[in-house]
């Protein structure tokens, strides 16, 4: 009778399945491991969120080469680019500050930092993923600021305890793209394990370069290289890993087009040109040992820094964190965690020396309870955090408060409340509801006019999850009321600027997510649905810029034998607003099939060929439309930066 009930939920949340199955290993997806939520190991089943688990499996049937590829088509994520820089994660609609609102981590780690220069995942080798958690609408009370969306953990492979081993790539593609990856790892002692990853990326890339007098200087390819070092040393009950991270990268832009020109060829050059140059160092260290029966303890701590340079800026981005965290288990699938963390970015300004440099210091602590009564899991989680901003000339923000514009401290709280009931062996029904909230970036700020506020959303989710024979469903509608929204207003072009919107936004929708496992067969269907309405303010009524409504992902993995697999995936966006379009003067546009397919085959244990194509019917559509307002020349219209075309590549790997 119970299941009866879970399964008219489902229906009542717009879900469909037909399930007829030979083999049952559509529950496995439900025992797979989540550790973003609470830093320690936890179940899909167990979480009263809708996660996505993308396997080191799932990222080889796809052929995804980069972490951006690996997440197309999870419920509930957009994957974007604009002109041809790196991508963003926008969970559940937040539109053109997505890299600002979700939060993105390397084993538990943030690499978001908060100066606000986003995250830069295509120099993760993806063979060095075990998995990728997605958890919409999580991490507010474990992670604070930036995990308003979500939260996307990018969970790497451990030093292995062997004496040696590794793997080579070369892949090549179309616009002269070549790849290649090296990994090698060995024993280094009884106790101490040692990796090291290699990954090289070059490519003329799909848009042409301008041409002539100063533009030759862009005339290079775009490259990138990066370099991952781990180690793990060994202890009783205990372990101690350390991680650096290098990378490099030197990418070639062009800016929009216009209509006319989009239409007639998107692979024609921007209005503008440049070459954008990214380093980035990063180390961390974290400490994990079970103190006993009943105890664990965490910690971990590290140092970021970036540069950046263009033709009109020079930035050093720098940040210090250092997180501890304590769990007590005190009754059978009960515990609390409690934990604080700290962070201190500072950004300074190379091209302008008499810039004053600018920080951004926060603090933090939180205390997270879970018990188990029965069948029912109950979670409680609050988190008070504080930041400090100084050395902003914020002259709107004193002419309001009569105080010290160069410094500003803002308090500000996260709560969690869920409630998680396991109706059956493999099946649960849930209900949560989070506040959580994000500040300007020192980026931000750079360019920012009125007081300061918290942007804060409460997020409410209905949702179930469960394995019927063949089949894995997970479904939930969720509603997101947003406050002090952070967003960057282009309504008078001569004031563009950051600022908090004027009104609220109320974002409802669904995530449906279905896998059917035959015998030789799995296909996928995932489902998004997003409605962002203003609610309040100047533009109420309206729809808020920069979200489609509708995103959905159909996929089939085929194992012709047990060493050749062929997949396929169709992904549809639907037409949005431009990006920054928030009185929806200019229409929506922009929707848009693609196809990718590819093939993969293992010569013998350690050998494999693959190949593929993306955007199997050169699709032209764009990764990002913005309006620009001038009342001179062509006067205020959307301008237009392209997708890539249809592209080809091939390549091998081999692992020993």
């Amino acid at each position: 009778m119970r299941r009866t009930l879970m399964l008219a939920a489902i229906l009542a949340v717009g879900t469909s399945m037909t399930a007829i199955a030979e083999e049952n290993i559509a529950s496995q997806r439900l025992n797979e491991t989540v550790i973003s939520t609470e830093n320690f190991e936890t179940s899909v089943l167990d979480t009263a969120k809708n996660v996505t688990i993308v396997t080191q499996e799932d990222i080889q049937n796809k052929g995804a080469n980069t972490v951006a590829e690996a997440l197309k088509g999870v419920p509930g994520l957009v994957v974007s680019y604009m002109d041809g820089g790196t991508p963003t994660f926008d969970l559940r609609g937040s539109g053109a500050t997505a890299n600002a609102n979700t939060l993105v981590l390397i084993d538990g780690i943030p690499i978001n930092t908060v100066v606000g220069s986003g995250y830069d995942t295509d120099q993760i080798p993806v063979d060095q993923i075990e998995k990728i958690e997605v958890v919409p609408s999580g991490g507010a009370v474990m992670y604070g600021d930036g995990a308003v969306g979500g939260i996307i953990n990018i969970i790497t492979k451990a030093p292995q305890d062997k004496e040696n081993y590794g793997s080579i790539g070369l892949e090549a593609g179309s616009w002269g793209t070549l790849k290649g990856t090296l990994n090698y790892g060995t024993k280094v002692t009884d106790k101490l394990l040692m990796d090291v990853s290699y990954s090289s990326y070059r490519s003329e890339g799909f848009r042409e370069k301008a041409k002539g007098g100063s533009n030759d200087q862009y005339d290079k390819d775009d490259r990138k290289e990066s370099v991952f070092l781990r180690g793990k040393y060994l202890l009783d009950d205990s372990y101690l890993e350390a991680r650096y991270r290098y990378s490099k990268s030197e990418d070639y832009y062009t800016g929009y087009l216009e209509k006319a020109d989009f239409d007639k060829d998107p692979s024609m050059a921007g209005t503008y040109n440049g070459l954008s140059d990214k380093r980035e160092d990063s180390y961390s260290l974290s400490y994990n040992k079970k103190l006993n029966d009943k105890l664990d303890f965490m910690i971990y701590g590290g140092y970021d820094k970036r540069e950046y340079s263009g033709s009109t800026t020079r930035t050093i981005a720098r940040q210090y964190y250092i997180k501890p965290q304590l769990k007590y288990n005190y009754g059978n699938e009960s515990y609390i965690i409690i934990g604080g963390d700290y962070k201190d970015g500072t950004s300074e300004n190379k091209k302008y020396t008499d810039n004053k440099d600018k920080t951004r210091e926060s603090y933090a602590g939180y205390i997270l309870n879970k018990t188990t009564v029965r069948n029912f899991q109950f979670t409680q989680g609050y988190r008070r955090e504080k930041v400090e901003y100084v050395g902003y000339n914020l002259k709107d923000y004193e002419d309001l408060k009569g105080v010290k514009a160069a410094e500003r401290k803002l308090n500000n709280d996260s709560y969690e409340l869920a409630v998680n009931y396991l109706y059956s062996a493999t099946g649960s029904v849930y209900a949560s509801y989070v506040h959580a909230f994000r500040g300007a970036t020192i980026n931000e700020l750079g360019a920012w006019s009125g007081d300061i506020e918290m942007q804060k959303t409460n997020s409410y989710e209905l949702g179930i999850k469960d394995s019927i024979k063949n089949t894995y469903i997970s479904s939930s509608i969720f509603l997101i009321d947003t406050d002090n929204e952070i967003y960057y207003d282009k309504l008078d072009p001569n004031l563009s600027t950051n600022r908090n919107f004027d009104g609220k936004v109320r974002r409802i929708g669904t995530q449906l997510a279905f896998q059917h496992y035959f015998d030789k067969l799995t296909l996928r269907e995932n489902i998004t649905y997003i409605q962002p309405k203003v609610t309040s303010g100047a533009y109420d009524g309206n729809e808020f810029a920069g979200v489609s409504r509708w995103n959905v992902n159909i996929g089939a993995t085929y194992n012709f034998t047990e060493n050749l697999l062929g997949n396929i995936d169709m992904y549809y966006s639907s037409k949005a607003y431009a990006q920054d379009d928030f009185d929806n003067y200019f229409g929506k546009d922009n929707d848009y099939i693609t196809v990718d397919a590819n093939i993969r085959y293992k010569v013998n244990t350690g050998l494999e060929l693959y190949a593929g194509v993306r955007n199997l019917f050169d699709e032209e559509y764009c990764n990002t439309i913005t309006s620009t307002r001038s009342s001179y020349g062509l006067g205020p219209r959307k301008v237009y930066y392209p997708a890539d075309g249809r592209s080809f590549y091939a390549g091998f790997k081999y692992n020993f």
